[in-house]
């Protein structure tokens, strides 16, 4: 009956059950901050990349020329590239809208013998291949089959019959075909490769607050989101949004918007990592297992693509996936590089616009 009524029933089914878990008030209050800000923005999300492009080209002795709403060209002798925030016409736009098919991608990736989650596709109106695989794996994630990013849509650690259903009413907020995979455990690893070439990888963990023995969650929540946006983007471009992942995340740790944590207690207050911090985030410097190597690669040839960011969860990828349990679970066709400034670690960051710059100019 949902599927038949549009996307207008799931929101606000979906909105009726999370408002449950987390109460009237705070919701109301999440969405009226953000109506107030309109947080990002492109305003932005334009200025973060202008800054990298801008410095990128510096380094390389290169004309940089700003185009305005998010366009810059670059220039360099008798060659020239013009980006728009994180896109370069360094891949095709075909292969580059294949990437954001993920029951195509995936399939690609398993003939290519790339360990995956291994998800089960189904229509939204039918959840019985998620429901058993959920009672067969235990904890599950649920996400749109294809059009989204940043992780839109997606809800983690789903491990009942009623958050898995409700999970699925965000995901069909994008798109009816919908993707239910066994949860891995571990953080986020995104790789960034061009052209076969490792240029860096950063590890993430989910976002957390710190509490000051004071403030209830809610409002810690409220106060990175303001320090977000004081920063006009250079300390995250999305904000803490209250929704069902937030909701579960904080029931599994028996707490709840009101609690107080104790001063320096971490909680985490979601488990899908692209709303993580900046503490949450770090370059990783450490050994990346060859046969972990050959497992991204072999992602990368499989879609085509010469710009690419791989997301592994693994305990660690110091040792193979197979060893760890660790998965490919993302190829990004267009990869936010700015991921790689916002990190803990600012002044350490690995400058990978200036090898993509210089890729692109020949």
């Amino acid at each position: 009956m949902l599927a038949r009524a549009g996307r207008r029933a799931p929101r606000v089914a979906l909105l009726a059950h999370t408002a449950r878990l987390v109460g009237p008030g705070p919701l109301w209050r999440d969405g009226r901050q953000r109506r107030r800000h309109g947080f990002p923005g492109l305003a932005a999300r334009n200025e973060v990349y202008r800054r990298i492009w801008r410095e990128a080209a510096a380094d390389l002795g290169a004309d940089f020329h700003d185009l305005g709403r998010g366009f810059v060209e670059v220039r360099r002798g008798r060659r020239s590239a013009r980006i728009f925030q994180q896109v370069t016409t360094i891949d095709d736009p075909v292969t580059m809208r294949m990437a954001l098919d993920k029951p195509l991608v995936d399939r690609l990736l398993v003939a290519a013998g790339v360990n995956t989650a291994e998800p089960v596709e189904s229509v939204f109106g039918d959840p019985r291949p998620a429901i058993e695989l959920l009672q067969r794996v235990g904890r599950c994630v649920v996400k749109p089959a294809s059009g989204t990013g940043g992780g839109e849509g997606v809800t983690a650690d789903v491990r009942d019959r009623a958050d898995l259903l409700h999970a699925r009413l965000r995901a069909a907020r994008f798109d009816d075909v919908l993707l239910t995979e066994p949860h891995a455990s571990g953080p986020l690893y995104r790789l960034l490769l061009l052209a076969g070439e490792l240029l860096d990888v950063i590890v993430d963990r989910p976002p957390h607050v710190v509490g000051d023995g004071r403030s209830t969650v809610e409002e810690l929540i409220a106060a990175e989101n303001r320090r977000r946006m004081d920063a006009a983007g250079e300390a995250g471009l999305e904000l803490l949004e209250l929704d069902l992942d937030t909701a579960l995340t904080l029931r599994r740790a028996g707490l709840a918007l009101r609690a107080r944590p104790a001063e320096g207690r971490e909680v985490a207050v979601k488990s899908v990592t692209n709303d993580r911090r900046l503490e949450d985030s770090h370059t990783y410097r450490a050994e990346v297992h060859p046969e972990v190597l050959r497992q991204v690669a072999a992602a990368q040839r499989a879609l085509g693509l010469r710009l690419v960011g791989i997301d592994v969860i693994a305990p660690r990828i110091d040792r193979p996936l197979a060893e760890t349990g660790g998965v490919v679970i993302e190829v990004n066709g267009t990869p936010g590089i700015h991921r790689h400034y916002q990190v803990a670690e600012r002044g350490a960051a690995t400058p990978v616009a200036l090898p993509i710059l210089e890729y692109v100019l020949g």
